[in-house]
């Protein structure tokens, strides 16, 4: 071999290239001629133990076979020339081994001939580790659950995982060529450098956003994002949560707190949250609380599953009824709330929409339901500014609509309901009415349809007070049905009926039954057959001669309780009567199971000669049931003769109303069973119908209408050209009716905005009414009659305050359809007239309703 260098030999060269670099020198065979310090003690060997051997047969090279074969091809070559370099595992003392990076490098001579072969390693372990836990680290980032990415600060994505791929639903080449603004829905192109500076600032961000997925929707996340920093460069790293399933969570979690689980709605702690946020405004708000009449008979009687239906319709009506803007909420039981932001007049008219809407039957679970809701309103911020307080003051009002006689409205008044001094008084004073023998009973006739004579009687309950003078029983009844006075008063009723029927036959009149009205109350005491044969007992009244009468209603809830009591009284002998029958819950399944005798029609449901097919064919359709069920029909409120010729034209058996006599006290009843008062009943004969309508067209006052009924059915072919001169009277009137109400608008005083349904006009507005020639009617905007002029009082027979008339109760439902209308036809004293009708200033204030004569009738 050539000499050996100087230069290359001399150890402290090579000796002082550190404890992790191996250098040496091979001659061109392969051997080994010399090995720096590092490499020798790297093996624990001494420069005569490893110089002169072949290299790959050196301890270093003892680690596994490959890395000698890749030993030996390198040598071979370096020896031509190549250069050569790769990573080897090398063998060290102690059985270690160590990862190298190994290099051969070949020495030319002058001539450039190879003469010596310089291997070197260099130690790469802790590299290799490196790279080793980098791999690990890039696997965790890349099956990760949540989505990371790199992003750079020009707001480009450097790299992700496959999470955020997923996420954005796109694939990783299609991520890279994405920037933060075409992710991120709350950032453009312009906002990006801001969001960086602050990122620069902090260190780190997090926030919450909704980034765009691929096919278009919206994903909100969680965002965390963290600066990395090096010499090299700055990016952010982001790390993307999705709260799609969290939020969804939320919403259940929400929807369990916040919502009535039954029927949907807000429950009582998201009603006083909305509430208590919409009072906060200072706008008027209306707060109306709405409960279901009678819903626990419902609910007992029919079962809870039933009333859970009956529930959930109750609040999809109400929910109907009402705006978008508008809240309705379940506050428990059978209780809704509606808060709307709206005036006085807009939420008595809401309120009135939604008793017609409650009040349509349902049939649910095989049952046909009849229902009615009482009504109070209380208005913010007059009735109280805090969500407590209004709903509080709402309740007191809902308190009066349910004393008012249910499927009623009442708007709070200022003061407490339930401390109401006038019923406090009443009941004080009801206490004292049996005491004091200031009850009475008066007495109806019912008069058998067949040959007109008197066969019952129903006894009915007056309070003549000493200083209050005579209570009406709808102020009476309900406190003492609400205290529980009703039981020792029904019994009172009872004796009292059974003793005066009893006195009647022993003075030798007529016989007749007595029937006497069952209050809820009664119906529920286990004893009550007993107790009313005891008293038959004691009075001595024969039981064929006594009845009771029954609700719908008050079945419906007790129903297997009630049978028991009317199958043991009829066992006596006691007719029993089902009252008000077609109002109620209309539960016909059940008729055919109840012990009755006597359906009593009610007086809704009477019509006359000149009523609708449709309505004659409701009251036929009860008479034949009843017939078939082997029932007596009685109808109810019979008020003029065309009503009984109907009755007795469609084998009605019984009436009873004002037409033939109205309650009487026991002697007048007497006296008329002693002078035989009947009905003359052969205009009721074979031909009753075609009879009772001669005679209906023979009489004067009856020609008018006739006429309007012959014009509307046989004048449709000239209908148009009387439409259009209708059309130019209209506008006249309109005219005059408009320069009218401008001077009303000054001339009349409006009470306070709650008290507004007691507008009093003035003398000066009356003048104006009198004055014009047509009928005018004020209507306020609870749907009561105020006021009339000169015109309208003479067609309607009004006298004296229109208000208090009674003839107003049969005037107002004839009109009420016309209130919702621009222009309807009426029928009004036996004749049609053009209802129009006009608001006062904003509608708030009432109605006016202008009468025309129908188009062919003098003024």
């Amino acid at each position: 071999p050539a000499p050996l260098d100087p230069a290359i030999a001399r150890h402290e060269v090579l000796d002082r290239l550190g404890p992790s670099i191996f250098a040496g020198l091979l001659d061109t065979d392969g051997v080994l001629r010399y090995a720096n310090h590092a490499a020798l003690r790297a093996i624990d060997s001494t420069p005569e133990q490893v110089l002169g051997r072949p290299f790959d047969a050196t301890p270093w090279w003892q680690a596994c076979d490959h890395s000698r074969w890749r030993l030996r091809q390198a040598v071979a070559s370096a020896a031509r020339g190549e250069a050569s370099r790769f990573d080897v595992r090398v063998a060290v003392s102690g059985g270690a081994t160590l990862s190298m990076d190994f290099s051969l490098l070949p020495l030319h001579d002058p001539e450039g001939r190879v003469v010596w072969l310089i291997p070197s390693a260099r130690d790469v372990s802790d590299r290799e580790q490196a790279q080793r836990q980098l791999q690990l680290t890039r696997l965790a980032v890349e099956q990760a659950s949540d989505a990371l990415m790199q992003v750079g600060p020009d707001g480009a994505v450097r790299d992700a995982n496959a999470a955020a791929c997923r996420l954005l639903g796109v694939d990783h080449a299609q991520l890279l060529r994405l920037r933060v603004p075409d992710i991120d829905i709350q950032v453009d192109a312009t906002q990006w450098p801001q969001r960086w500076r602050a990122l620069c600032e902090r260190g780190a961000l997090r926030f919450e956003t909704s980034i765009r997925h691929q096919e278009g929707h919206e994903i909100p996340v969680d965002v965390s994002v963290s600066l990395v920093t090096s010499d090299e460069a700055s990016f952010a790293h982001v790390c993307i949560d999705d709260l799609r399933e969290r939020r969804a969570a939320e919403r259940r979690i929400r929807q369990l707190v916040e919502f009535d689980q039954l029927t949907g709605l807000p429950n009582r702690r998201l009603l006083f949250e909305r509430l208590g946020a919409t009072l906060q405004t200072g706008s008027q708000t209306a707060v109306l609380v709405l409960e279901l009449d009678r819903f626990k008979r419902i609910n007992d009687g029919l079962g809870p599953h039933v009333g859970d239906a009956v529930l959930r319709e109750a609040a999809r009506r109400i929910a109907a009824a009402v705006r978008s803007i508008d809240l309705v909420a379940r506050r428990g039981g059978d209780e809704f709330v509606v808060v709307m932001p709206s005036v006085l007049m807009e939420a008595v008219q809401l309120a009135r929409a939604l008793l017609a809407g409650v009040a349509c039957p349902m049939t649910l679970e095989g049952h046909e339901v009849h229902l009615t809701c009482s009504i109070g309103i209380a208005m913010a911020p007059a009735d109280g500014d805090h969500a407590d307080t209004l709903l509080r003051h709402a309740n007191a009002a809902l308190h009066q609509a349910k004393r008012l006689g249910r499927n009623q409205i009442s708007v709070y008044a200022g003061a407490s309901h339930d401390d109401d001094p006038e019923r406090l008084v009443l009941e004080t004073a009801l206490r004292h009415a049996l005491r004091d023998d200031q009850l009475e009973l008066h007495y109806q006739p019912q008069v058998d349809l067949r040959h007109g004579r008197i066969v019952g009687v129903e006894a009915l309950l007056r309070w003549r007070h000493p200083t209050l003078g005579g209570v009406a029983p709808d102020r009476f009844i309900p406190i003492a049905e609400e205290t529980g006075l009703i039981v020792p008063i029904g019994e009172w009723v009872l004796r009292r009926a059974m003793e005066q029927a009893a006195l009647w036959q022993r003075l030798g009149l007529p016989p007749l039954r007595m029937a006497v009205n069952l209050s809820t109350r009664q119906l529920l005491l286990p004893d009550l057959a007993r107790r009313i044969e005891d008293l038959l007992a004691v009075t001595g009244l024969d039981p064929r001669l006594f009845g009771v009468e029954v609700t719908e209603s008050m079945l419906i809830g007790n129903f297997e309780q009630a049978v028991a009591h009317l199958r043991t009284l009829r066992a006596l002998g006691v007719e029993v009567s089902l009252d008000d029958f077609g109002t109620g819950y209309s539960s016909l399944s059940y008729l055919r199971r109840l012990p009755v005798d006597v359906v009593k029609i009610d007086r809704s449901l009477v019509p006359d000669v000149t009523a609708p097919a449709e309505d004659v064919s409701i009251t036929r359709a009860i008479i034949t049931m009843a017939h078939q069920l082997r029932m007596k029909a009685l109808a109810e409120g019979v008020e003029s003769e065309g009503q009984a010729a109907l009755l007795a034209a469609n084998r009605c058996d019984q009436m009873q109303g004002y037409w033939f006599s109205a309650a009487l006290p026991a002697p007048r009843i007497e006296a008329m069973l002693r002078e035989g008062r009947r009905i003359d009943v052969a205009p009721f004969g074979r031909h009753s119908r075609q009879r009772a309508l001669s005679r209906f067209l023979a009489r004067r006052w009856d020609v008018e209408q006739l006429r309007s009924h012959l014009r509307e059915a046989f004048a449709s072919r000239d209908m148009a050209d009387r439409h259009r001169q209708l059309g130019q009277e209209l506008q006249t009137a309109r005219k005059e009716i408009d320069d009218l109400n401008r001077q009303l608008q000054r001339l009349l005083n409006v009470r306070l905005e709650r008290n507004r349904y007691d507008i009093d006009p003035c003398e000066t507005a009356q003048d104006v009414l009198d004055a014009i020639p047509v009928p005018v009617l004020g209507i306020d905007d609870d749907g009561q009659l105020t006021f009339a002029n000169a015109s309208a009082q003479a067609l309607c027979g009004l006298d004296g305050d229109p208000a208090e008339v009674p003839a107003t109760e049969r005037l107002l439902p004839t009109l009420r359809q016309a209130l919702h209308d621009d222009l309807t036809l009426v029928t009004l004293a036996k004749r049609q007239w053009w209802a129009m009708c006009r608001p006062l200033g904003d509608g708030a204030r009432g109605r006016l309703l202008v009468l025309l004569p129908q188009t062919g009738e003098s003024t």
